[in-house]
């Protein structure tokens, strides 16, 4: 997935939670966007100017390592609770990308020290055109990105986000504003 979709059923998915069920009702958009798409801004960085010989672009940010790690820190500071719908979205990240189809990097480095071999990535030009390549060639790609862009036109009507205020509100703190009714409650 791209990173606009896992913003886009991040941001979907947070929204039905508020509403159907009254959870996380001071989560911050904001931060669940950045949550979302976490593991691609600590791994494309990495495999485009560090790691560049790596032949890899899901490398540590797309470990079960680093995710029980960050989940086990939160538990550790008594904020699991405040913390859990960013920790949803950071690792939800792992479900969207289906990341049980490479195992040598959700399970790194328990199946070894390599991440899951792709190809070439070493470069911003190369990481491009893998990119391009690959929105050509996995039908599932470019349907999830449709679907993403669904969820985002529901949760901007949803939301009201094309009126200035709840637009404004949503920007500069986070609240995704709109007629908040949660289901079955007045």
């Amino acid at each position: 997935m791209l990173p606009p979709a896992h913003i886009e059923f991040t941001w979907a998915g947070l929204s039905l939670l508020q509403r159907q069920a009254g959870l996380f009702p001071e989560a911050d958009y904001r931060l669940a966007a950045l949550a979302a798409v976490l593991p691609d801004l600590i791994d494309k960085p990495l495999a485009t100017f560090v790691l560049t010989n790596a032949n890899a672009a899901l490398l540590f940010g797309h470990t079960a390592l680093l995710h029980g790690g960050v989940w086990l820190a939160a538990a550790a500071s008594g904020n699991l609770h405040r913390s859990l719908p960013y920790l949803v979205a950071f690792s939800g990240h792992l479900v969207a990308d289906r990341m049980w189809g490479f195992a040598d990097t959700l399970l790194w480095p328990l199946r070894g020290r390599n991440f899951h071999q792709w190809k070439h990535v070493g470069s911003p030009q190369a990481i491009l055109a893998a990119y391009l390549k690959i929105v050509a060639e996995e039908p599932l790609l470019p349907t999830f990105e449709a679907i993403g862009a669904a969820l985002l036109v529901w949760f901007v009507l949803d939301r009201q986000l094309y009126q200035r205020k709840q637009f404004s509100d949503f920007i500069r703190k986070g609240v995704a504003g709109g007629k908040l009714q949660v289901a079955g409650r007045k």
